[in-house]
């Protein structure tokens, strides 16, 4: 009878402490839908999770559109930010191009990068902490000079601010431009070598 009781009431104490955890961690959700040549051709949804652990970020769009056959690909990225520094980030890219895996890994004083895309590849390592990512910026407006490290490319970018709202990096030779309005990022312009597209945000 005693062991019953003392197993029910540590059931009841374990429901409690992942209770209380869950409390903890909170998850935000923006969605945005991907436009090329003013055609919608996918979406994308970006999520920002909270916990007494640090904060995680993912990305996970899909798209799919014609240029002299049809493309389509499906891309997934999870960022770990702990003490606001960058810990990890995994992407995955799988498209009718290839099945692509980038890692970042911060290990003791630098960053092991093993990076993956479509004709491009990078183990060159970052020998500096990092406190921000392109995937961040989705939840938070950067500040001019801010320097980023891009998830898919492994590389060091910087920030610059060319208007009052308006960003731009450049990764991989490809700028990026970031455009906010009271703190809330509204629309991504990304240059890319087949056709500029354009990520905003939906309105429900």
């Amino acid at each position: 009878m005693l062991l019953k009781s003392y197993k029910s009431a540590c059931f009841v104490l374990l429901f409690m402490v992942g209770a209380t955890l869950n409390a903890f961690c909170q998850t935000k959700t923006n969605t945005y839908d991907i436009v090329l040549a003013g055609f919608t051709i996918g979406t994308m949804q970006a999520d920002k999770t909270t916990s007494p652990k640090g904060e995680d970020y993912q990305i996970h769009s899909k798209v799919e559109f014609w240029f002299f056959g049809k493309i389509h690909v499906e891309f997934l990225q999870n960022v770990n930010f702990q003490n606001g520094q960058l810990m990890k980030a995994t992407t995955k890219s799988d498209s009718n191009r290839g099945n692509f895996v980038t890692t970042v890994n911060w290990n003791k004083d630098h960053y092991d990068i093993d990076a993956n895309s479509y004709k491009f590849h990078n183990e060159e390592s970052i020998k500096q902490a990092v406190y921000g990512t392109p995937a961040k910026l989705y939840f938070h407006e950067p500040k001019d000079g801010d320097v980023l490290i891009s998830e898919n490319f492994g590389m060091l970018t910087k920030v610059n601010e060319i208007e009052k709202g308006v960003y731009e990096i450049d990764v991989n030779g490809n700028i990026n431009r970031f455009y906010y309005d009271g703190g809330v990022l509204q629309k991504v312009i990304l240059e890319n070598n087949i056709k500029n597209y354009s990520i905003k945000l939906r309105v429900d």
